[in-house]
């Protein structure tokens, strides 16, 4: 598996790369999103660990440039802009995880191995869901629409519409879904999951003000009509 490390301190890159490469990982290094592109331009990382301060591009706005051109490898900032709306930020535009500096070696790598574990779990799924004319691909990360091109979604995306889609017209509670999706070990923002609905929602509902596919049960989670 390669990492890709974006970040423009070259100690605490190279610090990560130490801590990857001795739990087997290939990890490749460079300062800027201009960098970034070049390392994308000849092969594809696995996973990106991602700044947010970074020259010329911000890593929010090349974490949003990469969703926009269709790259799907899990994404996660590791930075020390550490307040709600800047992890909030990251995770609307894209990204999979959101690490705090300073952080301890233990949580990065388990960070890592629970993103990529999920990841590939998704590409290994094979399941295919239809419901009312709507296909969603877990395999291929794409949502099919009737009269529209199809829709690609991150693996976290796909992972919480899954969820939802496997049980329509039924309420599934918020607490399912991140126990499922996120491991019950997980200690992040509690409101994680309405951040993906919120997501999914700009992204296959006509309006989404006014949802038709995903519904609110309030103080209880959604549900998914289809």
């Amino acid at each position: 598996m390669r990492i890709l490390v974006v970040d423009d301190d070259p100690l605490g890159s190279r610090m990560v790369q130490f801590l990857l490469t001795e739990q087997g990982y290939t990890v490749d290094m460079t300062e800027s999103a201009r960098g970034a592109l070049a390392v994308l331009d000849e092969r594809t990382p696995d996973l990106i660990l991602l700044d947010v301060n970074l020259p010329h591009l911000s890593g929010f706005d090349f974490c949003k440039r990469l969703r926009d051109d269709g790259y799907e490898m899990p994404v996660i900032f590791v930075t020390a802009k550490g307040e709600l709306e800047d992890r909030l930020q990251g995770l609307r535009i894209g990204a999979d995880d959101y690490i705090c500096k300073p952080f301890q070696p233990a949580e990065l790598t388990a960070r890592v191995e629970a993103v990529l574990r999920r990841y590939r779990r998704t590409r290994s799924d094979g399941a295919t869901i239809q419901a009312h004319g709507i296909e969603i691909d877990a395999v291929g990360l794409c949502v099919n629409m009737p009269g529209r091109r199809p829709v690609a979604l991150t693996p976290t995306e796909m992972k919480v519409l899954v969820q939802l889609a496997q049980r329509p017209g039924e309420t599934v509670e918020r607490e399912e879904v991140m126990a499922s999706v996120w491991g019950d070990a997980y200690v992040g923002e509690s409101n994680i999951v309405d951040v993906y609905v919120r997501r999914l929602r700009r992204k296959l509902e006509r309006d989404p003000a006014h949802p038709e596919l995903i519904h609110s049960a309030r103080g209880v989670g959604y549900k998914f009509i289809g």
